[in-house]
């Protein structure tokens, strides 16, 4: 999964690629972007989508000074069931009105949350324009509510990168402020110094890291609870030098890497909800599946169009096939009247074709008289067998040809007799043939 993270400062724009596959991360490339001089957020934007290819999971981290928060006690467990209550249970407590901001929330330690809004106009023009540009964010956020997956932080500290800082108890964050133009360094201090006048116990670290870092950690502040305030600056961890390279890109990108890390794990606040919620994932779903089932649809026409071609092929070669029949059957009968079932009645004279009669069937019968016959007969049109009493009716090529035929049948029969012979013009004749059927013993 690739993830392009943009980050909206006051006098810049960062904007970084990475992608997760299984336990390994990918920095695709970096870029830095100023502010001011000619220069919008618009034409920044227009940048960024001319250099970006594929479909990154765009997300746009806005100026933490954008959200407030306040650390909420809550009998529930479930984020989605704390999103719904905040807006009525913060009523008359934040300077907005609840259906003008956007909320969202984050566990916090010791079992309370902390809530998160921001202002709804806020968020739909950081949209508008980048969606206008061509990458519309799938998420916004901002980069602090990503800290607690900064490598190397862990337990209880305070961190910091000079545009806000976050408490962090037991790897949960307490507390946020962000920090407004001006001296970071003299923000921090006041900021913490504010923190431990409230009587707040914090944790006596405080990890620095961004391009102020070495600034950062050069602060003054007075001890903590009976205990100096241990200040160091956020470590390039070794398993991260491949993918990073240099110190100077792991403080300019850690903030976006930590971002990407906690959007990857699903524990990114998100404040495109309600009326703002990405909705280009359902279009593309929905066009999905529109396609499919066109596709679908086009099958279907398809496969009755072809069962129907079938239909009318089959019913054609039925046709045909009838039409066969009924002239066989007129040629095999053909002084009978047309029959309600050609096909029946001629199953059923074969039927009594196959059937045995004294010594031989009849259909044994008719294939010797074929073979007896050769070429000089020049057919049989009649055959009639009563019992072994046999009688035939053809045309010969001559009178001798019918002697020749009686002949040949000599084997088959013990009396045969050549019965009236008729002559044609055309030097053919016609003969009648009797004679009784030899008995073949079994």
């Amino acid at each position: 999964m690739e993830y392009l993270i943009i980050q909206i400062q006051e006098q810049q724009v960062l904007a970084a690629r990475f992608g997760f596959g299984g336990r390994s991360a990918t920095l695709a490339g970096a870029a830095s972007f100023e502010l001011g001089n000619g220069q919008e957020l618009a034409a920044v934007a227009d940048r960024i989508a001319e250099g970006s290819s594929g479909s990154p999971r765009v997300v746009l981290c806005l100026p933490p000074a954008l959200f407030a928060q306040r650390s909420v006690d809550l009998p529930l467990k479930e984020l989605r069931k704390v999103r719904e209550v905040l807006p009525a249970h913060l009523q008359g407590e934040m300077a907005l009105q609840p259906e003008e901001a956007v909320f969202d929330a984050l566990p916090s330690a010791d079992g309370s949350f902390l809530a998160l809004w921001a202002r709804r106009s806020d968020i739909a023009q950081a949209i508008t324009v980048f969606r206008e540009a061509g990458i519309e964010p799938q998420i916004v956020s901002a980069v602090p509510f990503g800290w607690s997956r900064l490598p190397g932080i862990s337990g209880s500290c305070l961190v910091s990168d000079g545009t806000a800082l976050a408490v962090f108890r037991d790897g949960k964050p307490l507390f946020m402020r962000a920090f407004g133009s001006g001296n970071p360094q003299q923000q921090l201090s006041a900021t913490l110094t504010a923190l431990e006048m409230s009587d707040q116990v914090l944790p006596s670290q405080l990890i620095v890291f961004g391009q102020q870092a070495d600034q950062l950690a050069a602060v003054e502040v007075q001890p903590l609870a009976g205990e100096r305030l241990d200040v160091r600056r956020l470590e390039l961890p070794a398993e991260l030098a491949p993918l990073f390279r240099t110190d100077q890109a792991f403080q300019q990108l850690a903030g976006l890497y930590a971002v990407a890390q906690a959007c990857h794990g699903g524990v990114l606040p998100d404040f495109r909800r309600g009326e703002l919620a990405w909705t280009a994932d359902d279009a593309k779903q929905r066009k999905k599946l529109l396609l499919t089932a066109a596709l679908g649809a086009l099958a279907v026409l398809l496969l009755f169009v072809y069962k129907g071609y079938q239909y009318r092929q089959a019913k054609a070669d039925l046709a045909s096939l009838n039409g066969s029949i009924a002239a066989i059957y007129r040629e095999i009968f053909p002084n009978r009247p047309k029959a309600v079932d050609e096909l029946a009645e001629i199953r059923g004279e074969i039927k009594k074709l196959s059937t045995t009669s004294g010594s031989a069937g009849v259909l044994d019968l008719l294939k010797q008289l074929a073979e007896a016959k050769r070429d000089s007969i020049n057919g049989l049109y009649e055959a009639e067998l009563d019992g072994r009493s046999l009688r035939v009716k053809g045309d010969a090529r001559s009178a001798q040809a019918a002697n020749e035929f009686k002949a040949a049948l000599a084997p088959l029969m013990t009396t045969v007799e050549l019965g009236e012979v008729k002559s044609r013009p055309d030097g053919t004749v016609s003969f009648t043939l009797a004679g009784t059927l030899k008995e073949v013993k079994r």
